[in-house]
């Protein structure tokens, strides 16, 4: 769905891109991933053309962004700041509504749009609707803002630090949130974040940017693992790799055959990183799996799992 090809730019006598190629292909949420600096937001900004690269192509379903007339590219794709960026003078249900009037869309097929957005966000049409953005908290803020990016239904939504600006809380509120739209939508997702645990509880692939360069690009478990570049080590607190590569791979997929009477169960989707806290917190050397009593997972595959 989107591809950087060579994508070079500076901004003066910086360098912010630098011959940037990778694909993200339809569906996917991405993560880029980098310290302040690596050039992350400067590249999510070329797929909407807020910054016209000096070299290089940006694809958008195959086609060159640079030959689109940007008003009309910018409408097409969902975009979400750390910031918001709500219209202060118009209520909720107005601000949700922005892109969907510039497209000429009926007052019923809006409303219906915005009272449905409301709801996957998590928000009470109800008790939202018509209310100002002055009177929401940031976390509020933040799920009108994002329901305003899908108001149209764009295929693409560009997300820069959506959500590093809220409490630890909210922020994983909305982080869960973000999934299950992803789940049930399928599009595909473009997000920018320095927070390499963010990166993990929401990608399926990640970019790693360094100086504006791609330092590295993949799956999660093959971006952590034993050659993880210096610039993901330079983010990730001093001897808690292993525990980070743990948090990328599931845990379904260390299981051996056999059963484990009496042994706690792991939820479905549960990482290593879940496994091995669970095993701390009940003391146990080993766990069954719910739904699946015929295999069981022990403490020595996760060990092995976490060597370099």
């Amino acid at each position: 769905m989107i591809a950087f090809e060579g994508v070079s730019h500076r901004f003066g006598a910086v360098q912010a891109l630098e011959d940037v190629t990778f694909a993200v292909p339809t569906g996917t949420l991405c993560v880029v991933l980098g310290e302040s600096g690596s050039g992350k937001s400067t590249l999510l900004r070329t797929v909407n053309r807020l910054v016209e690269p000096a070299a290089g192509r940006v694809l958008l379903g195959g086609k060159d962004v640079a030959g689109a007339d940007p008003q009309a590219l910018r409408r097409g794709i969902g975009y979400v700041i750390q910031s918001v960026g709500l219209f202060p003078h118009r209520s909720v249900a107005g601000n949700i509504a922005t892109v969907p009037r510039l497209l000429g869309w009926d007052r019923a097929r809006t409303e219906a749009r915005t009272d449905a957005l409301l709801e996957m966000v998590g928000l009470d049409p109800a008790t939202f609707r018509d209310r100002r953005p002055a009177t929401l908290s940031g976390g509020q803020a933040q799920r009108v803002g994002l329901a305003r990016a899908l108001a149209a239904d764009p295929p693409v939504l560009l997300m820069d630090e959506p959500f590093s600006a809220l409490d630890p809380g909210t922020r994983r509120g909305l982080q869960a949130a973000l999934r299950r739209i992803h789940a049930g939508t399928g599009k595909t997702i473009l997000l920018v974040t320095h927070d390499l645990e963010e990166a993990l509880a929401l990608a399926g692939r990640i970019a790693v940017m360094a100086q504006g360069r791609l330092a590295a690009e993949g799956t999660p478990a093959a971006v952590l693992g034993p050659g993880a570049p210096e610039p993901l080590r330079r983010m990730i607190r001093p001897g808690t790799l292993a525990l980070h590569r743990l948090a990328a791979l599931p845990a379904a997929g260390a299981a051996a055959e056999g059963p484990a009477p009496g042994a706690p169960a792991l939820p479905p989707g549960a990482t290593l990183a879940d496994a091995l806290l669970l095993m701390l917190d009940r003391g146990a050397d080993r766990l069954s799996f719910a739904g699946n009593p015929g295999r069981h997972l022990g403490m020595a595959a996760i060990l092995r799992a976490a060597a370099p």
